[in-house]
């Protein structure tokens, strides 16, 4: 089945979009990938695409975002020439999540920091025997 993905650019990174759409046919080849002024429309079987929006992920966790988009590369039906001009369908909404996208990744980052710095407690196996004295504590007690 395939699948039609954006990858918008954080505004703040310097991430072009020319140097990640030679990446991403570096990953795969056998996808259709479109350059845009937000990024890069990505579009084929679910495998490759997939493969190309791990690595996107894992190399630019704060610089790029992703969509699903409800349109092929190639849709007349979003093709502004077809359509008389003005804004294709969801510009309005793309521009304005893009202008949210550095808060999003400073926040993101900010996390990332926090996660890091508390440990989780170790958690050790929990005995049957306890396990049957709070199951028939808690049914005792109607909670």
């Amino acid at each position: 089945m395939k699948r039609t993905f954006v990858i918008v650019i954080n505004p703040s990174s310097e991430l072009s979009p020319e140097k990640l759409f030679d990446e991403v046919l570096s990953v795969s080849a056998d996808i259709s990938a479109k350059c845009t002024c937000f990024g890069v429309l990505i579009e084929g079987e679910e495998e490759e695409v997939t493969k190309i929006l791990k690595y996107v992920r894992e190399k630019y966790p704060y610089d790029t975002f992703i969509k699903l988009r409800g349109y092929s590369i190639n849709d007349r039906r979003v093709c502004r020439a077809h359509r008389g001009g003005g804004p294709r369908p969801g510009f309005h909404q793309l521009d304005a999540e893009y202008r949210l996208l550095p808060l999003i990744a400073e926040a993101l980052k900010d996390l990332r920091l926090e996660e890091d710095k508390v440990s989780p407690p170790e958690s050790k196996p929990i005995k049957a025997e306890e396990m049957k004295k709070i199951v028939e504590e808690v049914l005792t007690s109607g909670a």
